[in-house]
């Protein structure tokens, strides 16, 4: 799965209201509409790998409907007097019979540098790791400098790709979520990371 919008540098902005996680919900599809309008195309560009329509029924469906277990995903909502506002988004989808999922985060351009990124990942691995994932894994445009440092300050380690133009950073979990040493090796044999079609 294609990962997001590049995090810049992250430091916290107490003054700010900090936006509530939550699981994403089927409810979500007008916000979610919405919040993919408001990135830039370069951020949607890099979150997916290519440009895609923000009105795709097909789309929006894939990204509110979550079963919490093979397609977990959650959201970084503002709540305001007419409904939540979705600043961010963080999912990670695993096929049958897999023990590693795909995972891919976005952040609203003004979110950048507020440490909405790290939040919405460990909360991600947390939820992933209780599934009973093993490993998350994710592919990076090469051009996307920022978010490869991310994955490296995370803690991810670098894994064969299989796209072109791009890198692909894997995480080993343990529950309830914390890393595991070593947590860039590949997963245990039989575990295979699965390709998510996200891009309609």
């Amino acid at each position: 799965m294609n990962t997001a919008a590049p995090p810049q540098a992250e430091s916290s902005c107490p003054s700010a209201p900090q936006p509530q996680l939550r699981a994403v919900r089927t409810d979500d599809a007008a916000a979610m509409r919405e919040y993919l309008r408001g990135l830039s195309g370069g951020a949607r560009g890099l979150r997916f790998h290519g440009g895609v329509n923000p009105a795709s029924e097909r789309l929006l469906a894939h990204l509110t409907q979550a079963d919490g277990r093979r397609h977990i995903a959650l959201v970084a909502v503002l709540a305001l007097d007419d409904g939540d506002v979705i600043v961010g988004e963080a999912r990670c989808v695993r096929g049958p019979g897999e023990a590693a999922a795909e995972f891919a985060i976005s952040v609203a351009d003004a979110w950048h540098g507020r440490g909405l990124a790290r939040r919405l990942l460990r909360a991600l691995m947390d939820a992933a790791a209780a599934a009973g994932v093993q490993a998350v894994a994710g592919e990076v445009l090469l051009r996307n400098g920022r978010m490869t440092a991310f994955m490296q300050r995370e803690g991810f380690a670098p894994a064969a790709s299989a796209e072109a133009g791009s890198a692909r950073w894997l995480c080993r979990l343990q529950a309830p979520g914390h890393p595991l040493p070593g947590r860039g090796d590949p997963p245990q044999a039989g575990a295979t990371t699965g390709a998510a079609a996200l891009v309609v």
